[in-house]
């Protein structure tokens, strides 16, 4: 690795900050308009087994939507990382809209209306 590799690394901990900052204003707007609701972004640290010295190995971003009345978990490794964190924030957003979009649908309810994106009847 060069120095200048190391300069947009820096360490597992600055990275994933840097990558909350950046993802966090992304995975707050697209789902907004396409009907979901971002619950939670969190960052899990990886260490091997019986690793006594707390050295991280692997970084996850870990997001919680709500979308079309079900809720999704995406998981996705963000060190070591492949690109600087602001791009790998916005390849997290888009690879996780996808998956939204394409995912399979809940089942129609009764009546045939999908009840995650028919609005409520009046009454």
């Amino acid at each position: 690795m060069t120095g200048g590799e190391q300069a947009w690394h820096g360490s597992p901990q600055r990275y994933a900050e840097a990558f909350l900052r950046a993802a966090a204003p992304a995975l707050e707007s697209f789902p907004v308009c396409r009907g979901a609701r971002l619950e939670s972004l969190d960052i899990e640290y990886l260490t091997e087994d019986g690793d006594e010295e707390g050295v991280i190995r692997a970084v996850c971003a870990v997001a919680a939507v709500t979308f079309r009345g079900r809720r999704f978990s995406y998981r996705r490794g963000i060190w070591p990382p492949a690109h600087p964190a602001p791009t790998s924030a916005v390849i997290y957003a888009t690879v996780l809209e996808e998956r939204l979009l394409t995912g399979p649908r809940p089942p129609l309810a009764p009546g045939g209306t999908d009840d995650a994106t028919e609005p409520p009847a009046d009454r």
